[in-house]
C-alpha cells in the first residue's frame, strides 16, 4: 500500500521536487522584475490570508460581503456579528502598481440597525507608497422580506497618514438590494462623493449597478458597473468561492473605462463571526 510517510517515499519526493524547482526558476527568471515581484506578493497575500482564515475559521462562519467590490448592498451585519474583508490588487501591466486593505465592520447589539467600519489601505504606484484609513458607517433604512428589498445610506471619510493635507475626501451612498429569485441579488447605487488632494477639490455625483449569481451552493458569480460623474468609470467581475461555511475567497479582474484602460487582478477573502 502506498504510504506517504514511507521514508524512502519522502526521499525520492524531495528529490522530484528539487528537480522540478530547478526546471521552474529558470522559467520564474524569464519575467520581467516587476511582474516577478508582483506575482511573489499575490502568492504570499494568498497564503498568508488563507492561512489566517483557515485558523479562525472553526470559530466563525462566513457570508457574502462587498470585499473588494465598489456597488455596496443594502444589507448589514446582523446584531453582535462582525466581519473582516482583506484584498490585494495589482495592475496587470504594471506589477509596481498594486495596492493593499484590510476592512472590519461590525454592528453592536445596542443599536442593530447601524454597522459600524473602517478601512486600512495601502496604494503603491512606481515605489511611492501612501496609507489611508476610512471610517465607515451603515444604517439600514428599509428590509421588506415580503418584497426583497434591502435599502441603506451609508458614508465614509478618508484620511491620509503620510501627506501634509491628511483629509483626502468623503462620500456618501444609497445601496438598494433586490432580491430577484433565490439565487440572484441585484444591487443599484446612488451617492455622492467629496475629493480633496492639496488643495484641489471636486465634487461628483456617483453610481453603481451589480448583480449576485449564485451557481452552486459553493459557488457564486459577481459582477458591477460603477462611475462618476466626469470621472473614472470601471467594471469587476470574478468568482467567489465559498469554503465550508467559514470563508468566501474573491478572485476579481477588473478594467477602468477612461483614461489609459488599467486593467487589475483582485484575490481577497471574507470573514465573518
Amino acid at each position: 500500500m502506498h504510504n506517504p510517510h514511507n521514508p524512502k517515499h519522502t526521499d525520492g519526493f524531495a528529490k522530484y521536487r528539487a528537480r522540478h524547482l530547478r526546471r521552474a526558476r529558470p522559467t520564474l527568471l524569464l519575467l520581467p522584475p516587476a511582474k516577478r515581484r508582483a506575482l511573489q506578493r499575490n502568492l504570499i497575500f494568498i497564503g498568508v490570508t488563507l492561512g489566517t482564515l483557515l485558523l479562525l475559521a472553526l470559530v466563525s462562519r462566513a457570508n457574502a460581503a462587498g470585499g473588494a467590490y465598489v456597488v455596496d448592498d443594502g444589507a448589514i451585519n446582523a446584531p453582535g456579528e462582525c466581519n473582516v474583508d482583506a484584498w490585494h490588487t495589482a495592475n496587470r501591466h504594471a506589477g509596481s502598481t498594486h495596492n493593499e486593505t484590510l476592512s472590519p465592520a461590525c454592528t453592536f447589539s445596542g443599536l442593530p440597525s447601524v454597522q459600524w467600519g473602517a478601512a486600512l489601505s495601502r496604494a503603491t504606484d512606481a515605489g511611492k507608497g501612501e496609507t489611508q484609513v476610512s471610517p465607515q458607517v451603515k444604517a439600514q433604512l428599509l428590509s421588506r422580506e415580503d418584497l426583497g428589498l434591502e435599502l441603506a445610506i451609508a458614508a465614509g471619510a478618508h484620511i491620509a497618514l503620510d501627506r501634509r493635507h491628511a483629509f483626502d475626501g468623503a462620500d456618501f451612498n444609497l445601496p438598494l438590494t433586490w432580491q430577484a429569485m433565490d439565487a440572484l441579488r441585484l444591487n443599484l447605487n446612488a451617492g455622492w462623493n467629496h475629493a480633496y488632494n492639496d488643495g484641489a477639490q471636486q465634487h461628483r455625483l456617483t453610481w453603481g449597478a451589480g448583480f449576485e449569481y449564485q451557481l452552486a451552493q459553493m459557488l457564486t458569480l459577481v459582477g458591477e458597473r460603477y462611475g462618476q460623474e466626469g470621472g473614472e468609470q470601471a467594471w469587476q467581475a470574478g468568482p467567489r468561492f465559498h469554503v465550508g461555511k467559514f470563508v468566501d475567497v474573491d478572485l476579481v479582474v477588473g478594467r477602468s473605462l477612461t483614461g489609459d484602460r488599467a486593467q487589475w487582478l483582485t484575490t481577497g477573502a471574507t470573514l465573518r463571526f
